[in-house]
């Protein structure tokens, strides 16, 4: 082989391995750099989380401007807009947002729920007038319902609709001690716009209160729940923490387990538990003990019964007694489990 074939060959080898840098240089060029997969990923989804943010504040300055028109002008009409509105919009809120519209909404239709139609107050004076007539040997459930066929019987055509109107939103007439008849808001209220877009825990505080329905139990100086009520719903609170012991409503529960325990075990002046001459329990309110711990045996709610007859039983019908009466029930809530 001369030496112009060799020169020939070495060239055209050169040009093969030229031909091939080329084509592998390119094809990397083309591919994306490891180093930077993750940024639009990254991009993506902070772009989707200021989305979700912006649509919830969306969501809640409409309800706020439904808010800030009743107020403005408290309607049953304004009422209902309101309403409609957090059905609508309360599931895109996030669950912070829930809890912050239920507080506002609350602060804002409590004080204005007597100022709905000009004709309310004369719903409060035809209850007022309306006598309260209890029979021997009738349930307190007939007394009342024979009450409310009276009320609603002493009303004109356009009253007995405003009531129904009312009666449709929650809100009810009750008896407020030294003040008569007012409006009340039923907790079935806030069960029913909100519970079912709140967690569990909340549902259940919400099915609770509703099934309560916000009680009066001090009244004229005397219990106007019965002992083995109150009991029931101590035990019902006392599951009710265990259970969801980390709840958004679990300080109202504790006071609602207190409340109830402290009235059921110490009373009020007119419905007694101890006895004023001879510092032991009244045997009606004994029998009423027996009862809630029949019921609920090993409960906390039996225990605290069980520790405070043994405390008044080592007094032995001591004169202080009677004096001492709240910080003993204090000190056995705080310590019985």
């Amino acid at each position: 082989m001369n030496k112009a074939k060799i020169l020939w060959l070495v060239l055209a080898l050169i040009a093969v391995i030229a031909g091939i840098w080329v084509t592998i240089s390119i094809s990397q060029k083309s591919q994306p750099q490891p180093a930077t997969t993750d940024q639009p990923a990254r991009a993506i989804a902070t772009k989707d989380q200021d989305t979700l943010a912006q649509k919830n504040n969306m969501t809640s300055d409409a309800i706020s401007l439904k808010i800030s028109a009743f107020q403005k002008k408290p309607s049953l009409t304004t009422l209902t807009a309101v309403e409609n509105e957090i059905r609508s919009q309360l599931p895109l809120l996030n669950i912070a947002d829930r809890y912050k519209l239920l507080d506002k909404w609350e602060k804002a239709l409590t004080p204005l729920i007597s100022r709905l139609d000009p004709e309310q107050g004369k719903l409060l004076s035809a209850y007022g007038a309306t006598i309260y007539n209890p029979v021997e040997g009738e349930s307190v459930t007939d007394t009342q319902k024979k009450f409310d066929n009276d009320f609603t019987a002493s009303l004109e055509a356009s009253q007995k609709s405003l009531l129904h109107q009312l009666t449709a939103h929650q809100i009810e007439i009750t008896t407020e001690e030294e003040v008569g008849p007012v409006f009340s808001l039923k907790p079935l209220y806030w069960k029913e716009l909100f519970a079912s877009s709140l967690p569990e825990s909340d549902q259940k505080f919400w099915d609770q209160k509703a099934f309560e329905n916000d009680p009066v139990i001090d009244f004229d100086a005397g219990l106007a729940v019965d002992r083995i009520t109150l009991g029931e719903w101590a035990f019902a609170w006392e599951q009710y923490l265990k259970k969801y012991p980390g709840s958004h409503y679990q300080n109202q529960a504790k006071e609602n387990y207190r409340s109830y325990m402290s009235y059921l075990l110490g009373g009020l002046e007119n419905t007694a538990t101890l006895n004023t001459e001879t510092n032991s329990i009244e045997p009606d309110v004994d029998a009423d003990f027996d009862t809630i711990i029949k019921h609920h045996p090993n409960s906390t709610v039996a225990n605290s019964i069980i520790a405070f007859r043994k405390k008044v039983k080592e007094a032995g019908g001591q004169n202080n007694l009677q004096s001492n009466l709240y910080n003993l029930i204090n000190s056995i809530l705080k310590n019985t489990r």
